[in-house]
């Protein structure tokens, strides 16, 4: 079953605009569907989908939960974040946790290109723009997460 979100009356929206978050999961929640959240212009679309594969077995067929469009302010709220960033990629990784999963966040637009990959770690950054995608989903769905784990930096003696 499909559920449409409220449409928006904002139509101006940067139609070069694209975002996706990708969850892979490691350890114990390998080969099991993962949330993934696709933006192109303001539409978009929330799956559970199987991130990893065995070879000679199929794939299984992705699960389409929610489809909606994000207001014009929400996707100016995320390229206004995103500019706090230096460069275009953030990279976070906690060696010490080997479950859990990995956050592919990527952002596109004609002002700005920035991608995340975070093993198991947390960033604030893309924390709030999680929260932004987050709002858009229902409370019965499984929302988007980003670890809570903050790495922890100890100095050898």
């Amino acid at each position: 079953m499909i559920i449409y979100a409220q449409k928006t009356i904002d139509t101006e929206t940067d139609s070069t605009f694209k975002l996706s978050y990708i969850s892979v999961g490691l350890g114990s929640n390998m080969y099991q569907m993962q949330p993934m959240f696709r933006v192109n212009g303001s539409h978009f679309i929330y799956t559970l989908e199987e991130a990893w594969q065995f070879k000679n077995v199929k794939k299984a067929k992705p699960e389409t939960l929610f489809v909606g469009n994000l207001r014009t302010s929400s996707i100016d709220s995320i390229l206004s974040i995103v500019t706090e960033i230096k460069g275009d990629s953030v990279y976070q990784l906690n060696a010490g946790v080997m479950s859990g999963g990995i956050i592919y966040l990527d952002i596109l637009s004609n002002q700005r290109k920035v991608n995340f990959k975070l093993h198991n770690s947390y960033d604030l950054t893309a924390k709030k723009i999680v929260d932004i995608l987050n709002s858009y989903i229902p409370d019965k769905y499984r929302k988007l997460w980003i670890s809570s784990i903050a790495p922890t930096i100890t100095k050898i003696k």
